[in-house]
């Protein structure tokens, strides 16, 4: 059973909308995980500073329970650090599936693509062959028009 032309081609249509939705999504998906790798930055920044502030106040002689607010916050910040990397694992995990819907999106497409390339050879073969026929019909006519 074949697939008509006009099928074919709506399917290929179809086919690229998807590859192209799946790409959308990939780059969204990275877009994404870069925004958390940025907000991974300015946590690890912001931390480092803080230890620079803590190290400062106990040069300069804090009370305990100043340094013991400093690291209560620290301990929150490195918590939101844990907390950023696990976020960020996900993230990684859903760019890796996204990735890989593309792939398979993009593979199923040329699948189609090669098919409607095959069908269109097979047509143009089709083509040539009725054309070569109407020709050998017309130089036999001809041939007996001249010998007759």
């Amino acid at each position: 059973m074949s697939i008509r032309m006009e099928s074919l081609h709506k399917i290929t249509g179809l086919k690229n909308r998807l590859t192209q939705q799946a790409n959308w999504r990939y780059s969204e998906s990275l877009r994404s995980l870069e925004t958390e790798q940025q907000k991974l930055q300015e946590l690890l920044h912001s931390h480092d500073q803080s230890i620079g502030e803590l190290h400062s106040l106990t040069m300069d002689g804090a009370t305990s329970q100043e340094l013991q607010d400093w690291l209560q916050f620290m301990l929150s910040q490195r918590n939101q650090i844990e907390r950023q990397n696990h976020l960020l694992e996900g993230k990684r995990s859903e760019c890796t599936e996204k990735r890989q819907e593309m792939t398979e999106s993009y593979l199923e497409e040329q699948k189609w693509v090669k098919l409607q390339g095959r069908r269109l050879e097979e047509h143009q073969v089709f083509l040539n062959k009725i054309g070569q026929e109407a020709l050998d019909e017309i130089a036999v006519t001809r041939h007996q028009r001249i010998k007759g």
